[in-house]
């Protein structure tokens, strides 16, 4: 039986135009937190690994918080990274002045991973955050096109949508997200070559790889599922990861979770994943 996640803490506002909440979980009054990001989806308590970080960061004195953006739960079709880019500024801006934060590290799962790669390279607060780890950083596009048989046939309806004007117009059903409503704009963003969200895709060539790359300072931790079922290139994992830290140094980290899936289902995967999420922190201490 599936027992389900509850855990206390403190349910915020952190940006009233939008009514965009966080929860924060652990120690009282932690001066420094680690920020969960989910993927696709995803919003509070739906990351089964999240108890695992709690315990972990408690150790060191650190609280977990879970941000709900605008592209939570069914938001995502409907949103881009740059909006949440700029909502973690807000957040960032927010932990910082209002609940007194020290030390801020991004942890993004999924499409979570995008959104601390774009925050990374674009955020106006990129420099108040210590570092990101990106948990199960895979190429939707390659994911997708293993799922959707008739995908380009919606990528290149995406594509004519978006050079008629019409970027910000819903696709037809039958797209591969269904129910969910998503723009042209963010389907191609997701799933067409070269799109905002390609940024982990292992077909990349080495110069897309390097101006992909190129302007990330802030230091970087990235860490695979063996069994990912949404990896769908048979390029070995940790041979990717490689090629990436090839091209950026900032990437500081790099890891594989044994015997687990996307999501890391089991104990042992959430333990590792936990012990991983707070040596990479623990170093960016040392080093700050």
């Amino acid at each position: 039986m599936t027992i389900s996640m509850q855990l206390k803490g403190s349910l915020f506002t952190y940006y009233e135009p939008k009514v965009l909440t966080a929860f924060e979980t652990g120690p009282d009054n932690a001066s420094s937190s680690l920020v969960v990001i989910g993927g696709l989806g995803d919003g509070y308590n739906s990351l089964p690994f999240v108890p695992a970080l709690v315990q972990s960061m408690a150790a060191i004195g650190w609280s977990v918080i879970q941000v709900q953006l605008s592209s939570s739960y069914t938001g995502f079709g409907i949103v881009d990274l740059q909006t949440d880019s700029k909502e973690l500024d807000h957040l960032v801006r927010y932990l910082t002045k209002e609940r007194h934060k020290e030390n801020l590290v991004f942890l993004g799962h999924s499409t979570g991973s995008q959104d601390c790669y774009w925050h990374n390279k674009y955020g106006e607060t990129s420099a108040q955050v210590l570092g990101y780890i990106l948990q199960g950083p895979v190429s939707d596009r390659e994911s997708y096109a293993e799922q959707v048989p008739n995908l380009q046939e919606y990528v290149e309806m995406a594509k004519e949508m978006r050079e008629r004007g019409n970027g910000r117009d819903i696709m037809p059903r039958g797209n591969g997200f269904d129910p969910i409503p998503i723009t042209a704009d963010r389907y191609f963003s997701l799933v067409g070559f070269g799109g905002d969200d390609d940024v982990f895709s292992t077909d990349m060539p080495d110069d897309m790889i390097q101006q992909l790359y190129q302007g990330i300072k802030r230091p970087m931790a990235m860490i695979e599922s063996e069994n990912d079922e949404y990896y769908a290139s048979k390029m070995d994992k940790m041979e990717f990861l490689s090629r990436l830290q090839s091209f950026c140094p900032a990437i500081k980290k790099i890891g594989k979770i044994k015997n687990d899936k996307h999501k890391v289902e089991t104990i042992e995967g959430q333990q590792y994943l936990a012990a991983f999420a707070l040596e990479f922190v623990q170093e960016l201490l040392s080093n700050k």
